[in-house]
């Protein structure tokens, strides 16, 4: 099971305790729309991340400097070596 797929697994039996003690006379209806959303796009944010240190580790490997890599990231080349860099040797390593 992933990461990703244990934490929902907490989730989801934190919200089942909370379901099995819960008095149904304090409930009320409530949009959760908006909650709902923040949980999805967070999701989003954790894929996109992936996506990205995958594409800078490639950028490394096809040549490209950090600096080129900071610029496109919009930070200078030390934040993006700073941010990325152990992901791009450990996948280095691996290959």
């Amino acid at each position: 099971m992933s990461s990703r797929e244990e934490r929902w697994a907490e989730k989801l039996a934190a919200f089942e305790k909370w379901a099995e003690e819960v008095d149904p006379a304090d409930l009320e209806i409530i949009d959760s729309s908006s909650l709902k959303l923040v949980g999805r796009l967070a999701d989003q944010r954790d894929e996109t991340a992936k996506e990205l240190a995958q594409a800078v580790a490639s950028a490394r490997k096809d040549g490209w400097s950090w600096a080129m890599i900071g610029f496109m990231l919009g930070v200078t080349r030390q934040a993006a070596q700073q941010r990325y860099g152990a992901h791009v040797a450990e996948l280095a390593q691996s290959q």
